[in-house]
């Protein structure tokens, strides 16, 4: 029965060899299909890399540029509230001297009051310096602010470019490039330093790629690519990356003036009231309500000045009379009756009087101020969203090759991705940044 059982076993030799045979053909397959399904997988995950990592690249370099423009435009906001907090207090300081000079300047025209010639130009000098300080006040304001506005539009023209070249940059770089390196046999060099100092068909199109991207001037949508050919196979085959990317575009802005904050005051204090300002948002509360009076007040002390000049001229006009006629009788008298006692102290009195108060109205008709209606205060931000793009494809060329036993096919990889909105996130994945204030 065991000699039997064993021949029945045994008797047909050589079917394991068929069954091998087969699983091997069915693994090869197997293996094929993994390899081949899995290389496309890779690519496409390369490709979608690719594509978020131009966004983050290009939307970190714009929330860098965003941020510096807010941080900017918060040295403006502090140059109005300054301006409005001292302009006002030099207000009042000048009201109190031009009190004063008129005062003083009546008292010119009592006879023998030496001293108010001279408190009238002590007078009047005061006067000037608090309307000259004013005057550069209101002048120093407008250059600041200009300036300001100066740098967030510098800064604003450039982020079109740096958000686009960052893009690039980055895209190019997680792409995934695999251009085969010259091999090692037909490269002519000697030792493994002189060979890995040659570069790649990659290689050299990343090195001059900040180059390309200086001499592109468009900021609009706009498509670079780069290929290679793989002939590590007997079938050659071309790879070609194309990297689409439309770059955050320039912010537009509105610049609200000194002579505009007044209109634009409720929707400046709402935007106020939303924010922690600290002690800061008071004195900004009070320079918006307050801006159209400092604009008043400053064309009336333009008014003064001239009306002052003009009454000092006819104070002075009064004295050259007075001064002649008492010269005159200085002069023509005898000096037997010693005339001179009381006409010549009274000539040259008038005289100085008539010459202090011109010098007066010199002062004051020069310092007339300036309006400070063009003084830069607020930016506003008039987009909601800062939209940036891009797009990275891959393309094989042909997109089939057929190995005889089997076909390989590389379909068109394409992969886009966006970013920077205006909650301040950008994706992938989420980076906060500060949007410019809204005032």
């Amino acid at each position: 029965m065991n000699i039997l059982f064993h021949k029945m076993r045994t008797g047909k030799k050589g079917q394991i060899i068929a069954v091998l045979t087969l699983a091997l053909v069915i693994f090869v397959i197997a293996a094929f299909l993994v390899v081949n399904l899995g290389k496309t997988k890779i690519q496409d995950n390369k490709v979608k890399n690719a594509a978020q990592s131009g966004v983050l690249a290009g939307g970190s370099s714009a929330c860098i540029m965003l941020n510096s423009m807010a941080n900017i435009n918060d040295q403006m906001v502090l140059n109005f509230a300054g301006f409005t907090l001292m302009i006002q207090l030099l207000l009042v300081a000048w009201i109190i001297d031009f009190v004063k000079t008129i005062i003083v300047a009546y008292d010119v025209l009592i006879a023998y009051n030496w001293e108010a010639g001279v408190d009238l130009d002590l007078a009047v000098l005061t006067l000037c310096l608090t309307s000259a300080t004013m005057a550069l006040m209101i002048e120093g304001a407008t250059k600041v602010g200009n300036s300001i506005k100066k740098m967030i539009d510098e800064i604003n023209d450039k982020l079109p470019k740096n958000s686009r070249d960052s893009a690039r940059q980055y895209a190019f770089s997680n792409v995934g490039v695999d251009e085969p390196k010259v091999p090692f046999s037909k490269s002519g060099c000697s030792d493994a330093w002189c060979y890995s100092l040659i570069e790649t068909k990659f290689d050299e199109f990343m090195r001059v790629l900040p180059a390309k991207n200086k001499a592109d001037m468009n900021y609009g949508t706009s498509t670079i690519d780069f290929d290679w050919n793989d002939s590590r196979t007997e079938h050659i085959i071309n790879n070609k990356i194309e990297v689409t990317v439309t770059p955050v575009q320039k912010v537009p802005f509105r610049l609200v003036r000194f002579g505009e904050v007044a209109s634009e005051s409720g929707e400046i204090i709402d935007y106020l009231s939303q924010q922690s300002t600290g002690i800061l948002g008071p004195l900004i509360t009070w320079g918006v309500y307050t801006a159209d009076m400092i604009i008043i007040m400053c064309y009336s002390i333009a008014v003064l000045m001239v009306v002052l000049s003009a009454c000092l001229v006819v104070v002075a006009a009064i004295c050259t009379m007075w001064a002649a006629s008492y010269w005159t009788t200085c002069f023509s008298c005898s000096w037997a009756y010693c005339a001179c006692c009381w006409a010549c102290p009274l000539g040259a009195y008038y005289t100085f009087g008539a010459t202090m108060v011109l010098i007066a109205a010199a002062l004051a008709a020069s310092l007339v101020l300036t309006s400070p209606e063009d003084i830069p205060c607020f930016v506003w931000e008039q987009r909601k969203e800062h939209p940036l793009q891009v797009e990275v494809t891959r393309t094989t060329n042909p997109s089939s090759v057929n190995y005889g036993i089997y076909t390989t096919d590389w379909p068109v990889h394409k992969q886009s991705a966006s970013g920077i909105v205006k909650d301040g996130t950008i994706f992938p994945p989420n980076q906060n940044f500060d949007i410019i204030p809204n005032f």
